[in-house]
C-alpha cells in the first residue's frame, strides 16, 4: 500500500520507517527542508535505537522516502497519516494549527481534482497526533460543509511508543486503536497491521471521541501512578520505611501491577506533562473537575522540590555557595537524547545560581542539554563519568541511565563530602552506608 506521512518528527519518522519495513511504500513530508535533506542521507536527527538503520535500510530499498512537496505527498497516495506537533498553550489547550493546516491542504487537494474532473479514490484520514476528544467530529464538519464527506474520512489512529523502545512498540503493539465512524477506514487500519497482528487481534475499533480519551487518558493514568507512588514516598520518608518494598508489596497485587510505581523526582518527556494538562483543559471545557488530574499535575511539580530539599537540608545557603556538585543525567528518560520537561533540566536551572559549580555527565542527551544551559556559566559537562566526580563534593542522579546502575563504587571516593542524592533510588543504599558514604534517595 502506498502510504503519505505527514510530519518526520519522532511519531511520523517511526510510523513511516516501520510501515515501510512491513513492506509499504511510503512518502514522509516535512516543511523543515533541512530535516528532509538530512533524512535523505540516512541522518535521524534523534536518537532512538535502531531507527537510523531501519531509516537507512528502507530508504536503499527505494520503500521510504523523504520530500518537502506538499503536492508531492498528497498526490503519492489515498491514505495519510497526520503526525504534526500539537504544542500546548499556556491555559493547557492544545495548539491544533498544524493538524488544521493539513487537513485543509488534503481538501484544497481534492477540491482541485473534482474541479479538474479527475477521477478520485476515497482519501483516508488517520490521525496519529495527540489530540483533545472532539477534534476530529469538528474536523469533519468542515469535510461536510465543503460536500466532501463520501471523498474524505477522518479517523483517529492514536500512538502508543515509548521513547527508546518505539520500533518494538510499533512492531509488538499491546494494542492498535482506530477511532473511526467509517468501515472501510477500520479495515486500511486493520490490512495494514495485519503482518503484525495476525496471531493475537489485538485492534480496537471504536468511536473517534473514544479514541482521543483513550490517548489522553492512557497517559493520564500512567503519569498518575507516578505521582501516587512520589507521594507515598514522602510519607515514607517521614516514618523512615522504604518505597521500594512498599512498591514491590503492592506492586504483587495483579490489579495494580509493579510498572510505573517507581518513586523519584517526576515525570517529564513530552508526553506526560502535556497530555496530563490537555486532558484538564477538556475536564474544564466540559465544566467537570478534574480533581484527580489536577492531583497528578501538582504532586509532580512538588516532587522536585521534595528532592531539592534534601540537598538544603545537607548544604544550607551559608555553605552552598561554595560547593561544587556533579549531576549524572539531563534526558528526561534513559535512551533517549529528548530533554524536553526533563526535571534533570530543571535541577540545574535551579541549583546553578546557588553553588560554585555544577559538573554534568549525560551519556546520550549532552548536545541537546549542553545548549539548554548555554548560557549557564557554572555548569561545564565532563566527557566520561569517572572525570564528572573528581574535585566535586556531592553526586546527585536525575536519569536511571544504564550507565548508573552498577557503576564501580570506587568512583565515589572522589567525591570530597561523601554525599549522594539519588534522585531514581537506583543504587544499593545499605552497600553504600557500608562504605560510609551518606545516601539520600526518595522515600528510602
Amino acid at each position: 500500500m502506498n502510504l503519505s506521512i505527514f510530519g518526520c518528527g519522532y511519531v511520523g519518522l517511526v510510523t513511516g520507517a516501520c510501515f515501510a519495513d512491513l513492506g509499504n511504500n511510503v512518502t514522509c513530508y516535512d516543511i523543515s527542508k533541512k530535516r528532509v535533506n538530512c533524512l535523505k542521507k540516512a541522518i535521524v536527527p534523534f536518537y532512538e535505537p535502531g531507527l537510523d538503520a531501519l531509516v537507512s535500510s528502507k530508504s536503499d530499498d527505494k520503500k521510504l522516502n523523504f520530500t518537502n512537496s506538499l503536492e508531492a505527498c498528497l498526490r503519492f497516495s489515498d491514505v495519510y497519516f497526520i503526525c504534526v506537533g500539537t504544542p500546548q498553550k499556556t491555559n493547557g489547550r492544545p495548539n491544533l494549527e498544524y493538524i488544521q493546516s493539513s487537513i485543509q491542504s488534503i481538501i484544497d487537494y481534492v477540491d482541485k481534482q473534482i474541479q479538474n474532473k479527475k477521477n478520485l479514490s476515497k482519501k483516508h484520514i488517520f490521525i496519529k497526533s495527540t489530540v483533545p476528544p472532539g477534534t476530529i467530529k469538528n474536523l469533519s464538519k468542515k469535510i461536510k460543509s465543503k460536500k466532501l464527506d463520501s471523498l474524505i474520512t477522518i479517523s483517529s489512529n492514536p500512538e502508543f511508543l515509548k521513547e527508546g523502545s518505539a520500533l518494538q512498540d510499533f512492531m509488538k503493539p499491546d494494542r492498535v486503536i482506530v477511532g473511526s465512524n467509517d468501515h472501510d477506514a477500520v479495515e486500511v487500519i486493520r490490512l495494514l497491521h495485519r503482518p503484525i497482528l495476525w496471531k493475537s487481534d489485538r485492534l480496537l475499533a471504536v468511536s473517534p471521541e473514544s479514541s482521543e480519551t483513550i490517548k489522553y487518558s492512557a497517559n493520564a493514568f500512567l503519569a498518575m501512578k507516578i505521582s501516587f507512588i512520589n507521594e507515598v514516598a514522602k510519607l515514607s520518608d517521614a516514618i523512615g520505611a522504604d518505597i521500594n518494598d512498599i512498591r514491590k508489596g503492592i506492586g504483587l497485587d495483579e490489579r495494580i501491577n509493579p510498572n510505573f510505581l517507581y518513586s523519584g523526582i517526576g515525570f517529564g518527556g513530552s508526553c506526560f506533562p502535556k497530555d496530563v494538562r490537555g486532558l484538564s483543559y477538556v475536564y474544564k471545557k466540559n465544566n467537570i473537575n478534574p480533581h484527580l488530574v489536577n492531583a497528578t499535575i501538582n504532586v509532580n511539580d512538588e516532587q522536585l522540590e521534595h528532592f531539592l530539599n534534601k540537598i538544603f537540608a545537607v548544604y544550607p545557603k551559608k555553605t552552598i555557595k561554595d560547593k561544587t556538585f556533579t549531576v549524572w543525567g539531563q534526558a528526561f528518560k534513559p535512551n533517549t537524547d529528548d530533554i524536553r520537561e526533563s526535571v534533570g533540566i530543571k535541577l540545574v536551572k535551579k541549583l546553578s545560581p546557588l553553588v560554585k559549580e555544577l559538573k554534568i555527565f549525560e551519556p546520550i542527551a549532552r548536545k541537546n542539554a549542553q545548549a539548554e544551559h548555554s548560557q549557564l556559566a557554572n555548569v561545564s559537562f565532563a566527557s566520561k563519568i569517572s572525570s564528572s566526580v573528581i574535585r566535586s563534593d556531592a553526586l546527585i542522579i536525575c536519569t536511571e541511565c544504564k550507565e548508573f546502575w552498577n557503576i564501580d563504587s570506587d568512583i565515589f571516593a572522589k567525591l570530597n563530602d561523601k554525599n549522594i542524592f539519588d534522585g531514581r533510588n537506583i543504587l544499593d543504599k545499605s552497600s553504600l552506608a557500608t562504605s560510609g558514604y551518606n545516601y539520600f534517595g526518595i522515600g528510602r
